[in-house]
């Protein structure tokens, strides 16, 4: 099979897969059960993925790539009141892949095949940490800035997510915003 066209099938099975993922969650995958629930055998997944644990990996890498995307489309030329803005509401528009982030998350914890998930989690850092430093915040204290505004997103998110107070969340990112310009001064 040409290498592209097998990389194209194995993207859309993957597509398929997300959409029964994001039904019945990770934690209730295996190969069987994808491939009944998207019409195909599970010796036609195991020819793209060997295990549970690499399917989950290929939708993770996906799903980055979906989400750097579609973060490279926004305007990021806009003042730091508004960036914060842009980037919550990134994150609640992009909110079925956050939940697909927050359960692999949990699974790298304690399973060595997703390391490479927890070492990507630092991709999003470093755009946070450039776009600071190029809103003048001292590059010496960007990390950290970073860091503690990526913790109150991801946060937040998992508010969210857990219990769908979209108003409630919504006005502790309204503090947020306030305290964030305060720190940022």
């Amino acid at each position: 099979m040409d290498p592209t066209a097998e990389l194209r099938e194995r993207d859309a099975l993957l597509d398929r897969i997300r959409v029964y993922v994001d039904r019945v969650g990770l934690s209730a995958l295996t190969l069987e059960r994808a491939a009944a629930a998207i019409g195909v055998t599970a010796e036609v997944l195991r020819g793209y993925f060997e295990s549970k644990e690499d399917l989950i990996v290929a939708m993770i890498a996906r799903n980055r790539i979906r989400l750097r995307e579609r973060f490279a489309k926004l305007d990021l030329q806009v003042s730091s009141d508004e960036f914060r803005r842009l980037m919550w509401n990134f994150y609640v528009d992009t909110i079925e892949d956050s939940r697909l982030f927050y359960e692999a998350y949990g699974l790298a914890l304690y399973d060595n095949h997703y390391g490479d998930f927890l070492h990507g989690i630092n991709d999003w850092l470093a755009l946070l940490r450039e776009s600071l430093v190029r809103r003048g915040i001292p590059s010496e204290r960007a990390e950290a800035f970073a860091t503690l505004s990526l913790a109150v997103f991801r946060g937040a998110m998992m508010d969210l997510l857990a219990t769908g107070e979209r108003a409630r969340v919504n006005a502790a990112m309204e503090e947020w915003f306030r305290a964030a310009r305060w720190l940022s001064e």
